[in-house]
């Protein structure tokens, strides 16, 4: 259908497009939501039902989109967060998105489930970083994760409390996605 990058302009082409190339449970692991997925299209409504506002006769000649976030500028008013198992769908995961947040001076997240580790990305990129932390039983992984957060210079910590269990992802159930995936034949159609 659109097969190239190049030939999306809306949020729904990057979203047919990502369903043409990636794997069946992937996809639909990213896509997806939990349960009966009620929460997830309520979102979308909502977010269907933002305006933006342009400021009309109004210079453009120098158009600041900076903010500050935590304490830090960034030069857009939006990041990118964590999000587990990002190698899943891009063969360069964190670091794909690390890039493409200096590029453009703004945060960028990693998940405690990220597929590269703390020190690879607090040694390769200076943008502004946040670790998204699962509390885990064992007290000392986390007393660690925090640590090496301090030592690689992360500017925050984001505590995640919405995984004391795994979610019923009832389309993960439908297409065999598993954490690790474990593909077969039939996951790629």
């Amino acid at each position: 259908m659109f097969g190239k990058l190049k030939n999306c302009h809306n949020t729904n082409d990057f979203r047919l497009l990502a369903k043409q190339r990636l794997p069946s449970p992937i996809f639909h692991y990213i896509d997806g939501g939990a349960d009966d997925e009620i929460t997830l299209h309520q979102n979308t409504k909502a977010y269907e039902k933002c305006d933006l506002i342009p400021n009309v006769l109004r210079g453009v000649e120098e158009v600041d989109l900076s903010v500050s976030l935590m304490g830090k500028k960034i030069n857009l008013p939006l990041f990118f967060s964590p999000t587990a198992l990002q190698r899943l769908f891009h063969y360069d995961g964190e670091r794909a998105v690390g890039k493409v947040a200096e590029k453009f001076g703004t945060f960028f997240g990693i998940s405690s489930l990220a597929t590269v580790g703390i020190e690879e990305i607090g040694n390769d990129y200076s943008c502004p970083k946040i670790f998204q932390l699962y509390i885990h039983k064992d007290k000392g992984l986390n007393d660690s994760m925090i640590e090496k957060c301090k030592d690689y210079n992360f500017d925050a910590i984001a505590l995640t409390v919405d995984t004391i269990v795994g979610g019923n992802r009832e389309r993960d159930l439908r297409t065999g996605f598993t954490s690790p995936p474990q593909f077969n034949f039939g996951s790629f159609f």
